[in-house]
């Protein structure tokens, strides 16, 4: 009878259910079945996402709280515990479907991240090093200082080793949770920001190995932790010793400035899900397979930067939204009950927060880091994110937390996350130096540069194109021994591929296997363009040449700082329209972007250079140089004069000087203080000039009287010659001249009135360079003209 009964077969015959309704017409609810659900869920999510960022974001939000905010203000706690809401749209039915969405875009979130890494980033600074060790020796000597011993308070965490783990991991900085909350801040390109990264990247290997050895301990058996060990070796492995070299073929083979195939891309992206799939399979955590393989492709173009250009906007707004979400989602404030074990969690975590943020002040003022932003370094570095999230849920599927624990972990990243961020959003200045302010006021300007001394420059170039007109720009500015030329040649890149913003020297012998050698060959041409130049010049000229890899919205930042450590006393910056149709329209947008916040925040002057004509007569054996400078008064005059007064120098250079006197404002005499302030530091620069200049054949004065603004322009727009560069000022003393008078006739701001007159189609047919010229803003803002007129009388022109 027992065998009989052993033998014995069911067959349950199921009705398969639909996923997709017959629609409203034939009275179904589309909310009963799988398909349309799954779609509202998503349209609401996202919506919402970006709805809470919009509002919120002027408040220093990430998108990163903004989703996870969402998914709790849709979850049990707020709307969530509607019953129609939560049985019709958010249907337990379709929980696994939900799950294993957000799931995928978390592992891809962690394959880009990774994918954007820069290892070699831990070697640039000792700075990072020295604030990255005490930071995490002394957070986690607290958090299991106080967490051990009150763990047996708190009934929702599971004994033996974990919390040790579950501690260790909360005095955690991950590189990839600081990274996006950065980058949403505009603070990447930023001293402290690269501070920042420096220090988690220092210490992220040493986390990772951390939570693999966690998922090892805890198994149940020693055995299964010891398989588990042994297969994420061999993983590792052959990531490393067999995929990597594929990747790095895949990356020289790819001909210079083409796209990598198709076929690699999507076979690398389904071999991110197979290793994830791989690291699950092995017990280890899921993201451990996509972080490792992400990690051997070379960052950048052409493999690196095709991998994120294809998949990160999907992966970040539509895929990243639904993941937070379902973190969020399961937050239940109505699950703490126990408010002695909630009061003792939160004080150890807010415990672990102050310790880190003392820590890394600490080290931060030790290295003379301004009290200010030593305390915003150790905010960021409190930041949390997709990692540590990732974690959270996975504790909570094992079993290793309950609700009660799980919810007041996720409701601690997301407020310390939100109270971080806002901080950080409202007190740091990227333009500001780390360190204490200078005692004396930064003054780099051109008529600074004293004759005796060197003179330097910094020329940034998007393009091949722009080189002959700047080696006849520096050539003319008249290099000689006793005031040699420095030219920084900076070559800008954007950003696309790398989590980190760098700046590379150039180096004529590289090293072989040096990962910067794929910025391609266009470099290299274009600096040793320089560096042939720099051979030939009439007089010495040093070429310092670097490739900036940053994004546009914060390139500037990277600039400003050069120019403050090296004191330099020029910016040349290209005119975005130039040779337009060999740059996208969006790349051009943000090259003025760029140049309007270099504008904006450089300490020196700045010359925007619009290339319309063709550059100065320079070959191996002569050079001719027509150069014109209008002068209308004010300090970017000045500036341009000052400028010319260096060209005249050169014997080879013809200056034609168009000095205007406006007779409506002479004879009207309505001057106020700082305007007879700049008359007379005007009229004091022209004596010098004309004094200085006497007898010189290669100079042309023209002084001419105009009634009015009007008959200035006129008079302009009729001085029109055979010129290879026309030189003015931006900002000028006549009122009538400024920008918020003459808004509405100007195409470009950048310019100037004057700038984009000359700059246009009307002045010599659109065919002559025009460089146009602005004093730092920071002097005219703290210092004024008083400051400038016993500046000019100790410096100017010697």
């Amino acid at each position: 009878m027992a065998q009989y009964e052993q033998t014995i077969s069911f067959r349950v015959c199921v009705q398969p259910s639909a996923i997709a309704s017959k629609g409203f017409w034939f009275k179904e609810n589309p909310l009963d079945y799988a398909f349309p659900a799954t779609l509202a869920q998503i349209i609401l999510v996202v919506v919402t996402s970006r709805l809470l960022y919009f509002l919120l974001k002027p408040l220093g939000q990430t998108k990163f709280s903004c989703n996870l905010l969402g998914g709790f203000i849709l979850g049990p706690s707020l709307l969530g515990r509607n019953q129609v809401i939560r049985d019709k749209l958010f249907n337990p039915k379709g929980a696994s479907l939900w799950a294993t969405m957000s799931l995928v875009g978390a592992i891809y979130s962690m394959f880009i991240i990774a994918v954007k890494s820069d290892i070699s980033m831990v070697k640039r600074t000792k700075l990072s090093l020295k604030i990255g060790v005490p930071g995490l020796i002394f957070t986690v000597a607290i958090s299991l200082g106080l967490g051990i011993p009150l763990a047996s308070f708190i009934p929702g965490i599971k004994g033996g080793f974990f919390p040790i783990f579950l501690f260790s991991i909360i005095s955690f900085t991950f590189f990839p949770d600081i990274a996006p909350a950065l980058e949403d801040l505009n603070l990447m390109n930023s001293e402290l920001g690269q501070i920042a990264m420096s220090s988690a990247l220092h210490f992220e290997m040493i986390q990772w190995l951390f939570s693999t050895v966690q998922d090892i301990a805890t198994k149940d058996k020693a055995i299964h932790g010891a398989l588990t060990f042994i297969s994420a070796v061999v993983l590792l492995v052959f990531i490393v010793y067999v995929i990597r070299p594929l990747m790095v073929s895949i990356a020289k083979n790819t001909p210079e400035g083409q796209e990598v195939k198709e076929f690699y891309v999507v076979a690398i992206l389904v071999g991110a899900l197979v290793l994830s799939f791989i690291s699950d399979a092995i017990g280890c955590t899921f993201v451990l397979g996509p972080v490792i393989l992400g990690l051997v492709i070379p960052d950048g173009p052409p493999l690196g930067a095709a991998l994120v250009t294809k998949t990160e906007f999907l992966v970040s707004e539509l895929l990243l939204p639904v993941f937070f979400f379902r973190i969020g989602f399961r937050i239940n404030i109505l699950s703490i009950s126990d408010w002695k074990s909630f009061t003792i969690l939160q004080a150890i975590i807010g415990a672990s927060y102050m310790a880190k943020m003392v820590a890394v002040t600490g080290a931060a003022l030790c290295c003379k880091i301004s009290l200010r932003n030593s305390l915003l370094l150790g905010i960021i570095l409190n930041i949390r994110g997709i990692i540590v999230l990732t974690l959270f849920s996975r504790w909570r599927y094992s079993q290793l937390l309950n609700e009660h624990v799980y919810t007041q972990l996720v409701l601690s990243v997301l407020i310390g996350n939100m109270i971080a961020t806002s901080l950080v959003h409202f007190t740091y200045r990227p333009h500001l130096r780390l360190g204490p302010s200078p005692k004396g006021p930064r003054i780099r300007n051109i008529q600074s540069v004293q004759s005796n001394s060197p003179f330097d420059i910094l020329c940034c170039i998007h393009n091949e194109e722009s080189i002959r007109n700047l080696t006849s720009l520096l050539e003319a500015s008249n290099p000689t021994e006793a005031s040699p030329i420095c030219a920084y040649i900076i070559q800008a890149v954007e950003l696309v591929g790398r989590a980190v913003p760098v700046l590379v020297p150039y180096k004529k012998k590289k090293k072989e296997g040096n990962k910067f050698n794929r910025i391609n060959s266009l470099t290299h041409h274009m600096m040793q363009a320089f560096l042939n130049y720099s051979e030939n010049s009439s007089g010495p000229v040093l070429i310092q040449s670097f490739t900036m890899i940053a994004p546009y919205k914060s390139m500037h930042e990277t600039i400003c700082r050069l120019v403050d450590d090296n004191l330099v006393p020029l910016v040349i910056l290209p005119f975005h329209e130039n040779h337009q149709v060999m740059v996208d329209t969006n790349v051009t947008a943000s090259i003025r972007q760029f140049n309007n916040n270099v504008q904006e925040y450089s300490s020196c002057t700045v010359g925007i250079l619009v290339e319309r004509g063709l550059p100065g007569r320079l070959t191996m054996s002569h050079f001719s140089y027509n150069v014109a400078t209008f002068f209308i008064g004010g300090p970017d005059d000045r500036e341009a004069l000052a400028l010319a007064a260096r060209m005249l120098g050169n014997q080879n250079v013809v200056l034609t000087v168009y000095k205007y006197i406006v007779r409506k404002k002479l004879s009207e005499g309505n001057y106020n203080e700082d305007e007879e302030m700049e008359t007379g530091l005007d009229e004091s620069m022209v004596d010098e000039f004309k004094l200085r200049n006497n007898g010189n054949d290669g100079l042309n004065w023209r002084d001419i009287e105009v009634e009015d603004s009007i008959q200035l322009i006129d008079s302009i727009m009729n001085s029109q010659g055979d010129y290879d560069l026309v030189m003015v000022g931006r900002r000028h003393a006549d009122s009538s001249l400024r920008d918020e008078e003459m808004s509405e006739f100007v195409h470009y701001a950048e310019l100037g009135m004057m700038g984009d007159m000359l700059a246009s189609s009307d002045f010599c047919g659109g065919m002559v360079n025009v460089l146009v010229l602005q004093e730092s803003k920071e002097l005219s803002r703290n210092y004024g003209s008083a400051f400038r007129s016993g500046f000019s009388k100790d410096l100017g022109m010697k």
